[in-house]
């Protein structure tokens, strides 16, 4: 019979099963003095885990087309390198002695890899296999985990005439990994073992300081270098995005940009205990905020107290030593933050608001319309139970959630050290985004004067351009508005859209019995079931907007203390940082952070105040705690 390409229905009894097999080395030394017990370092730095207990099973099949056959269900597993080494890793195909279906009539495909042919791949030689095949190598570094997707199908070369009928193939994926003594992973001295941590979809970059242009960075390169106020950043591509055959990411291939937040301890400056207003003239308290960066622990005497809960002290005191709880409620070495406020793809300016009338369509759970970039429009007019369901289902493998109070705090108390505004004690504030458009990145020329009552320098422009009132992100001025004073930094945690933080109150009695049976969400929209665990959330006990006692240390909120009302006689209040704005929150309320375009002096990174409503100034930002 004539060879055809034509699928025929075979009722064949073929069985192509995967069965997972592990790989695993030991590292053995004797001494060479005789002793009664056995010298033993066991070494496991691979850690396979899968999504079920099924192998790859299909019985009576027949040749599939490389459609059909990508379309298969296929077997997912994931190797994690657990230690801080780099590995080397080989997936290999082992062949059961007992198969009976040839190696050239089995089609393979590995992720997102070409389809072969399975004997057109590189035979290995592995313990227990007689025959076997190379489906990947590559380097794991240190706490780094890669998924793969594997699919196994009769190909459609396989015709009448070839001897494929009542045969079986059974194989078995066998992982091998040793140690890596040539690829070196960058690390910054500075963190202490907080360097940043890369999963999946985050590509490493470089900012370009002259234009921000983006860059694939080599990680075994200096990338990040925090003691020189350069921060680690990392981006998510598009769908169809792109890298250039030089490295260089083009704008519009880039979906949302992040920066690392390392672990860190501050010396407390100010214990927040104010139950009221101070009378007499403003008193400017802002300092360098003492930051050492690390993995602290109080085992080791390395941090001096545990964050207390709202309202109380524990055993902190000015000067001692404490880990804000924005890096203890999550086991990771710091977090990724956006670098901007979260804004919506396409999206014009009348999109969102008109006046002060916001359009419904912006009010959605939709995460394919994040994005986090420069020159783009915020995300207003949004409930903040949708922004809290966008955020934590943008990024799920990466832990992705809306940004908590603590973890404004934390950025914005970095910020104001020597790794980012401060030079020799002498600290600048973060410039105000005064664009009256909402698009993210820009920076005020001049610095505000006065309040809400008096600030007039705001104004609107289009996406990318400059006018003798503000800059555009892509003019290098506008990195006065960044936590560094360079590309590398934060923006938008002044000015621009107020941000909505998951910070809220508890009716509990005692902050340190809250759980999120007892929670205050107000009009938010949002439910106890909606928030998934109590890590997302930071919980305050119930009071007046007066009583700043309630803060939790690290925040920004209560230690930004003395309190007084402005003197434009408006009722708002400021604090001692920068004339920035300070309201605690109340039942049902949460807290707002950074203030509005127009806030002037008052807005800024130490601001905050409180609000659930949707309004067409409110906006949020996503964390990410891979």
């Amino acid at each position: 019979m004539e060879k055809s390409k034509t699928k025929y229905l075979i009722i064949v009894g073929i069985l192509i099963m995967m069965l997972i097999a592990i790989g695993s080395g030991y590292a053995w030394w004797t001494s060479t003095a005789e002793q009664s017990g056995i010298n033993q370092i066991q070494s496991d730095c691979l850690k396979i885990s899968y999504t079920d207990d099924n192998p790859i099973k299909l019985d009576t099949t027949y040749p599939l087309t490389d459609k059909e056959g990508e379309a298969l269900t296929p077997y997912t597993f994931t190797i994690q390198n657990t230690c801080s080494n780099a590995i080397d890793y080989t997936i290999n195909l082992g062949i059961s002695d007992t198969n009976t279906l040839n190696d050239e009539y089995v089609a393979v495909k590995l992720n997102d890899n070409t389809k072969r042919i399975l004997d057109s791949l590189k035979q290995t030689k592995i313990k227990n296999y007689n025959k076997s095949y190379e489906l990947a190598t590559g380097i794991l570094n240190g706490s780094e985990s890669k998924e793969f997707s594997l699919r196994l199908w009769m190909d459609e070369h396989v015709t009448l005439s070839d001897d494929a009928i009542n045969k079986t193939f059974s194989s078995k994926v066998v992982v091998e990994a040793t140690l890596n003594t040539l690829a070196k992973v960058y690390t910054d001295d500075e963190l202490n073992g907080a360097d940043p941590v890369l999963k999946d979809n985050l590509i490493p970059v470089k900012i370009n300081e002259t234009d921000g242009t983006v860059t694939k960075a080599n990680i075994e390169e200096e990338w990040y270098n925090y003691k020189n106020k350069e921060w680690a950043n990392a981006v998510i591509l598009k769908d169809n995005g792109t890298i250039e055959e030089d490295g260089t990411i083009k704008e519009e291939s880039i979906e949302s940009y992040f920066v690392w937040i390392p672990k860190y301890k501050y010396k407390i400056f100010n214990m927040g205990e104010y139950n009221g207003l101070s009378e007499g003239a403003y008193e400017e308290k802002s300092q360098e905020i003492e930051i050492e960066f690390g993995i602290y622990d109080t085992v080791n005497n390395t941090i001096e107290c545990t964050t207390p809960p709202s309202g109380e002290n524990g055993s902190c005191a000015v000067d001692k030593w404490m880990t804000p709880s924005a890096f203890t409620s999550f086991a990771t070495n710091g977090f990724w933050v956006g670098k901007f406020e979260t804004g919506y793809d396409g999206a014009t300016n009348d999109t969102f608001a008109t006046g002060t009338t916001c359009k419904n369509e912006v009010n959605v759970t939709n995460v394919s319309k994040i994005i986090i970039k420069p020159n783009s429009y915020s995300w207003r007019c949004i409930n903040m139970a949708n922004m809290y369901k966008n955020s934590y289902n943008y990024q799920r493998d990466l832990d992705s959630h809306m940004m908590k109070n603590t973890e404004w705090g934390a950025v914005a108390y970095l910020s104001h050290s020597k790794y980012g505004t401060c030079d020799s004690g002498k600290c600048t504030e973060i410039r105000l985004n005064n664009n009256t458009n909402y698009i993210t990145g820009y920076a005020a020329v001049n610095q505000p004067v006065g309040g809400l009552d008096v600030y007039k320098e705001y104004i609107g422009t289009t996406p990318g351009i400059d006018n003798d009132k503000t800059y555009n992100y892509k003019n290098k001025k506008s990195t006065i508005a960044s936590t560094t004073g360079n590309y590398s930094g934060i923006y938008d945690l002044s000015g621009d859209c107020w941000e909505i933080v998951m910070g809220v109150t508890t009716s509990a009695t005692s902050a340190k019995d809250a759980t999120l049976e007892n929670i205050q969400l107000g009009t938010s929209g949002l439910t106890k079931d909606d928030i998934k665990d109590r890590k997302y959330v930071d919980l305050y006990t119930s009071g007046t907007y007066l009583q700043y006692n309630r803060r939790i240390l690290g925040d920004a909120t209560g230690e930004m203390g003395t309190f007084r009302l402005s003197p434009e006689k408006s009722g708002r209040i400021r604090g001692s940082w920068y004339n920035d704005l300070g309201s605690q929150i109340v039942s049902n309320s949460s807290f707002i952070r950074g203030g509005s375009f127009g806030q002037g002096v008052e807005g800024g990174s130490f601001e905050f105040s409180m609000g659930v409503y949707i309004r067409n100034d409110f906006s949020f930002r996503i964390v990410l705690t891979p």
